[in-house]
């Protein structure tokens, strides 16, 4: 996060109404192996980048009454999804934060709204790390071919637009959405499911026994 590019931005945009953080940054890597440096760099990313720019926006959204802020999470932060440890993470404390800031603001005319895709079609690379003689090497790299698989299959971008333009229009607005790759029925889905049962079937989507 460039806390300085960010300040630029709120300065030269001025009274803002809408707000759609977007943060753009993956990573792949064993949990035990990751080094803590690139943990921290995407949590700055997606994470923190997101928070400053709503702590921003949200003092004049406040006194004129009025603002709309939808943050952009992952289903990676709803379904926790091995080898992405940090990026998982990271999109749960997002929608954490999110549903914490809706509770405090929406009496005040402030509409927050967590937005969570599934599988798209993008050309952000997430960041790898393995070491050459890690442990994992075996399943990191079977899951890694799944993965691509699953991205190239993905929804087009065009389907979270549009379900952002559905969201701005709503008259009342429900707290969370999902676009794209199935998300919506597996965010429905796993109202009914077990933990155990989940766990199990993401496991099996990414390749990993």
């Amino acid at each position: 996060m460039d806390e300085a590019s960010i300040e630029e931005c709120l300065a030269q945009a001025g009274p803002v109404d809408i707000l759609i953080n977007n943060a753009g940054g993956s990573s792949l890597w064993p949990a035990a192996e990751g080094p803590l440096a690139k943990v921290r760099d995407l949590f700055q990313l997606d994470l923190f980048g997101p928070i400053k720019l709503i702590q921003g926006v949200l003092p004049d959204m406040l006194r004129r009454g009025r603002g709309f802020i939808i943050n952009i999470g992952s289903m990676a932060g709803r379904f926790a999804v091995p080898y992405q440890s940090a990026y998982s993470s990271a999109k749960f404390a997002l929608a954490g934060f999110t549903w914490s800031l809706r509770g405090e603001v929406n009496s005040f005319g402030i509409r927050v709204v967590l937005l969570d895709p599934g599988d798209i079609r993008t050309s952000i690379e997430p960041t790898v790390y393995f070491p050459s003689d890690s442990g994992f090497q075996a399943d990191m790299s079977r899951f890694i071919r799944h993965r691509e698989i699953r991205m190239a299959e993905g929804s087009d971008p065009s389907v979270v637009a549009k379900k952002v333009l559905r969201i701005l229009r709503a008259k009342d607005p429900r707290p969370f959405y999902a676009a794209g790759g199935g998300a919506p029925a597996m965010a429905f889905f796993k109202r009914f499911l077990s933990d155990r049962f989940v766990e199990k079937q993401i496991k099996k989507s990414v390749g990993l026994k």
